[in-house]
């Protein structure tokens, strides 16, 4: 009889995965030779405002301007600005709300009305007997 040899099967057993964790192939790498900058390139490029060769997006605000800081007392300014534009407008559509809602007749009680409201009263006021 032949003795089996053990076979120890781990999470690596059997698969073919790439070093990059990819199970596909990705093909011809595309990187070009010459393109790497030192750390102390990219510093002296970043200060002297040259592109380092990525886009540069800006986003889209729309109409809102975003302000950028020096301080953080320009910040704080800021939100103070923002504060009361914010009790400003709230106020401004508590008004209109108010002046939106449907105002209640005033009903003036007639003569009669007021005779019976009366009597009432004075009859919740009497002790029973």
């Amino acid at each position: 009889m032949t003795k089996r040899k053990k076979v120890i099967r781990t999470q690596f057993s059997g698969k073919t995965i790439q070093s990059s964790g990819y199970k596909k192939k990705m093909g011809k790498s595309m990187t070009l030779p010459d393109q790497n900058l030192t750390i102390a390139e990219l510093l002296d490029r970043h200060s002297r405002g040259v592109s380092l060769g990525a886009p540069d997006l800006q986003g889209e605000y729309f109409d809102t301007e975003v302000p950028r800081f020096n301080d953080l007392t320009e910040m704080l300014e800021y939100k103070k600005e923002l504060e009361e534009k914010r009790k400003e407008l709230t106020k401004q559509i508590n008004a209109e709300i108010a002046s939106n809602k449907p105002q209640k007749p005033v009903v003036e009680d007639t003569e009669a009305e007021k005779e019976a409201s009366e009597e009432l009263d004075a009859d919740k006021k009497t002790p029973k007997q």
